[in-house]
């Protein structure tokens, strides 16, 4: 195991601790309707993947899914997909994480400016992106970004959720900065909207995702002319 990655695997570990405590008192609770259990499964399920821990992202994204339906879920459902939940915590953190794929992603020397409000994904990607060349810069969200925007140096590279905290949507973040940077691309992530109107200029990487993904798509919209990056 990469001796760098230890620390941020540790972190996951305790967030994964803490995520199945929360779920549980819940599920105790009869609240598993709280909006709490639905952003819990929804951030496990992306840093899972990103992570490489595939059977606890497919357990806790089933969940995930059930709340994506809009609809209150149903208690005997959920107990069932907690339990599977639980026992692929118990199993992945014994075993750990699964291996990339072979071979070193294709990277750059570009400038990419990553804008995530959950801090365990951000690190991550950021890491991802470090170790196959790029320049990165990170926010946590749009809003205060957008008042610094004009003092940022050049990036080539906006890799932003749709939906994060605040007032300051993925996609006004987006407009803004090719309004005033024409030149930059656009990447959008997200674990609920999908590549269709919502999402101008078509390059989307859907949460959640692997690190060799993450690299590939960042290379690919990066080699296309950035009048494609957003409409």
């Amino acid at each position: 195991m990469n001796p760098s990655m230890e620390p941020l695997r540790g972190r996951f570990r305790e967030r994964a601790s803490r995520d199945l405590d929360l779920l549980r008192r819940h599920l105790a609770a009869d609240d598993l309707g709280a909006a709490a259990v639905e952003t819990t499964v929804h951030k496990l399920a992306g840093s899972a993947a990103l992570f490489g821990f595939a059977e606890i992202g497919e357990a806790a994204g089933d969940i995930d899914r059930v709340f994506s339906v809009g609809r209150r879920p149903d208690r005997e459902m959920l107990e069932t997909l907690i339990a599977r939940l639980v026992a692929a915590v118990a199993a992945e953190m014994e075993r750990g994480p699964e291996l990339e794929p072979s071979g070193r992603s294709s990277g750059g020397a570009e400038t990419i400016l990553i804008v995530e409000d959950d801090d365990l994904l951000r690190a991550q990607a950021e890491r991802t992106l470090r170790g196959v060349g790029y320049q990165v810069i990170c926010a946590a969200g749009g809003d205060e970004l957008l008042t610094e925007l004009d003092a940022l140096p050049p990036v080539q590279l906006l890799f932003t959720d749709l939906m994060m905290p605040g007032a300051v949507s993925g996609e006004m973040l987006a407009r803004e900065i090719r309004r005033r940077r024409p030149e930059v691309r656009v990447l959008f992530t997200s674990g609920r909207a999908g590549p269709g109107g919502d999402v101008p200029g078509g390059h989307f990487l859907a949460k959640p995702y692997r690190r060799d993904a993450l690299a590939a798509m960042v290379r690919k919209v990066l080699d296309q002319p950035a009048d494609d990056a957003i409409g």
